[in-house]
């Protein structure tokens, strides 16, 4: 096992590191990489061809460590070769294993204490956000990066690791949709529950109003409405739901696919609406004494046939 640590700010240095150091960083990748740390993304990737990670696989013995250094130092400039000042600094941990390869950007490293041989703090929790990583086993096409924020920052994914998504969106927002559906999204216990049939809807409405679906998000607000009072991700959401990426960009493909509806009112009329369960939740169509009363958004009305604005303004 080989570790190292590497400062990046302006230029890339490694820092000496002696047996406490490397047994202290160990357990601070323990506590960070712990299967049952659901506190931050996990996303699937594969490596593109020119991925300094398939380099590292095609020759790890080789390999010096500090070119992920040099990397990331890159990635986190601009054009111009100046660093980015919205990418915030920090060190670039680094253990090397028989099978398997981590990175580690620690974000705040006062998280942890230099002085002290690299000790945790007792500030140090996996629920902050300072922290992005990589896990690489045998396989380019199974690399797990992890974040604590929100969504996975590009140039960590993209500009440094150069790794492609493992499901396009298409896929993954099929797949969430027919979780949803079938009543398999989220865990048994939260489905016993009375409100979940308030939490479905939520979630459902979740997928029509946003381009992004986010597991930690979503999670936020079901507990921010008070539907849901668990946070762990594991007590929230399915085994099966891993199926799906932690964060996604939502196609509106795949909505209008599990979401549209057409009515027949008469043999030669129809009604096709590419999402009929929004249409209905907002109360947009309803019948009433043999007749569908649909109500038109003010942007449309300017749109419609000239005899039925007539029709109206008399």
């Amino acid at each position: 096992m080989v570790v190292k640590v590497f400062d990046i700010t302006e230029n890339v240095r490694e820092e000496e590191l002696n047996e406490l150091d490397v047994i202290n960083i160990n357990k601070v990748f323990s506590k960070i990489f712990a299967r049952k740390n659901t506190d931050h993304l996990k996303i699937d990737c594969y490596a593109n061809e020119s991925s300094i990670l398939k380099k590292y696989s095609e020759n790890s013995e080789e390999f010096e460590l500090i070119e992920f250094a040099n990397e990331l130092e890159n990635a986190e400039q601009k054009n111009d070769g100046s660093r980015n000042k919205q990418i915030t600094e920090g060190n670039l941990f680094i253990k090397k294993e028989p099978n398997r390869l981590i990175l580690l950007k620690l974000e705040n490293i006062e998280v942890i204490d230099k002085e002290k041989n690299y000790e945790m703090r007792n500030t140090f929790s996996t629920e902050s956000n300072y922290y992005k990583g990589c896990i690489l086993g045998d396989d380019l096409q199974k690399i797990t990066i992890i974040d604590k924020n929100k969504s996975v920052a590009r140039y960590w994914r993209e500009n440094f690791l150069d790794l492609s998504l493992n499901k396009d969106s298409y896929q993954n927002s099929k797949q969430l949709i027919e979780l949803l559906k079938n009543n398999n999204l989220f865990e048994s216990e939260l489905m016993q529950q009375k409100k979940f049939k308030k939490i479905k809807e939520y979630t459902e409405n979740y997928i029509f109003t946003n381009d992004t679906f986010d597991k930690v998000h979503l999670s936020q607000n079901l507990s921010q409405e008070k539907l849901i009072s668990e946070k762990n991700l594991n007590e929230i959401y399915s085994e099966e739901s891993k199926k799906i990426d932690t964060e996604f960009s939502l196609s509106k493909k795949a909505i209008k696919e599990d979401y549209h509806k057409t009515i027949n009112v008469s043999p030669d009329t129809k009604i096709y609406t590419e999402n009929y369960v929004k249409l209905y939740k907002r109360q947009g169509i309803e019948y009433q004494d043999g007749k569908i009363i649909l109500s038109v958004d003010e942007s449309f009305i300017e749109k419609l046939p000239s005899e039925l604005r007539v029709e109206n303004e008399n």
